[in-house]
């Protein structure tokens, strides 16, 4: 079996980190590849390095020499060295990046040295081999992964070793380094896991897994023990912020189970995501999106409003059109903007009737059985919420609902759940 791990910032944020990763990587045989995230905050009024060498280019780019943030990253470093009684010559290594920046340094290329330097530090760690990404991870110049090549290169190269490999970052066709947007290392952990063919894909980071509801809003929220993908995409879509899209296909399309666990807690479950879920029935969670406008457009022939709205250039949220009435859902920028929208699609669709409601809430619910939906529109209705609209959107259901009774809509659904 293989497990490929990868660890998220606050997983790495300091020595005693580094060692908790290391303790959890020698418990399982199976975690012989990780990638790594650069270390991040390790208290809230900390920096996370990556922040840090922004800063370092901002400086540089303006002429502003940039040694003292340097300085903080050399230092946040060699103290994880030191802190894990490691022994590798880190100081040369620093110097020579230093040296090599000036005001044409590229941006990418010192942003990424985060996840370079946490991954040799990690691979000496763990005993296992160093395998940079730009060694394997190929993008065009318009930033796309040319997966196939980037597999390739990774199959080789890791040739069944023990392996640790940077996360966020690869390489363009003339050899410059290329990252990610933020939050990448998600997804080179997700390319190697596709390129190994692993039997799992671990996503170690500081939640326990997919939470049934926003703990903010919902203290007793629990992780949920299994989701489908397509699930998954759908809360995603919503707004539980776990991981993005692009950071969960690689696997989807190689059907390759990924679980979401906890670094700091270890003997949770987490969440496990497959393509299909476990066959349990009922809600295995919510999901919600605020400052939403809805468009209700009556007497406009099939497709017209999805034809208008793309020729003004809109991209709505969600669109329904059932027995001539078209449901339009957008995020709302400004009362002013909406109204404005609504003014416009009248014009591009004579005849037909174009209203407006603004200041709304989508609550989304993962339903997996149908019997499930009667007793959460009966808890939030019973709370004093109505709900303006119901969309079906497989496989969850949408309920509109005002902004500002959004919280008491998802406590109230939550405890029907």
């Amino acid at each position: 079996m293989l497990k490929v791990c990868k660890f998220g910032g606050s997983s790495l944020a300091g020595a005693a980190e580094f060692l908790r990763v290391r303790d959890l990587v020698a418990a399982d045989v199976a975690r012989r590849v990780v990638v790594v995230s650069a270390p991040g905050r390790r208290h809230p009024d900390d920096q996370k390095i990556t922040d840090l060498l922004y800063l370092c280019h901002a400086h540089l780019r303006y002429g502003v020499p940039c040694w003292e943030l340097w300085r903080r990253v050399c230092d946040r470093f060699l103290a994880i060295r030191d802190g894990c009684g490691l022994h590798m010559p880190l100081e040369q290594e620093l110097k020579s990046i230093y040296a090599s920046l000036n005001s044409r340094t590229e941006e990418d290329f010192l942003a990424s040295r985060g996840e370079y330097l946490a991954a040799r530090l990690m691979a000496e760690l763990l005993g296992f081999a160093f395998v940079d990404a730009a060694e394997w991870l190929r993008f065009d110049y318009d930033g796309q992964v040319r997966e196939e090549e980037s597999y390739a290169l990774l199959a080789s190269l890791a040739d069944g070793r023990k392996i640790v490999t940077p996360g966020f970052y690869g390489t363009l066709p003339d050899g410059r380094i290329h990252t990610f947007p933020r939050g990448g290392s998600d997804v080179t952990g997700a390319l190697a896991a596709a390129a190994l063919r692993a039997d799992i894909y671990e996503n170690w980071t500081d939640v326990p897994g997919v939470l049934t509801a926003d703990p903010h809003i919902v203290p007793e929220a629990e992780p949920i023990p299994a989701l489908s993908f397509e699930e998954l995409g759908q809360l995603s879509r919503v707004g539980t912020q776990v991981l993005h899209e692009s950071a969960v296909e690689p696997v989807r399309v190689r059907h390759i189970p990924l679980q979401i666990r906890s670094t700091f807690r270890p003997d949770l479950p987490g969440t496990l995501i497959r393509t299909r879920h476990d066959g349990a029935s009922g809600i295995a969670g919510f999901a919600g999106r605020r400052r939403m406008a809805m468009l209700r457009i009556h007497g406009a022939p099939p497709g017209a409003p999805a034809e208008a709205l793309r020729a003004l250039g809109e991209e709505p949220f969600c669109l329904s059109e059932t027995l001539g009435q078209t449901t339009v859902l957008l995020d709302m920028g400004s009362g002013s903007e909406t109204a404005t929208l609504a003014a416009r699609l009248r014009a591009q669709l004579p005849g037909a009737e174009v209203t407006l409601r603004e200041n709304l809430a989508v609550l989304a619910a993962i339903c997996r059985t149908s019997d499930a939906i009667p007793p959460v529109l009966q808890a939030v209705e019973s709370a004093g919420v109505p709900v303006h609209h119901l969309l079906r959107c497989a496989p969850g259901l949408l309920m509109i609902v005002n902004d500002s009774q959004y919280e008491t809509a998802l406590r109230s659904a939550s405890v029907s759940k």
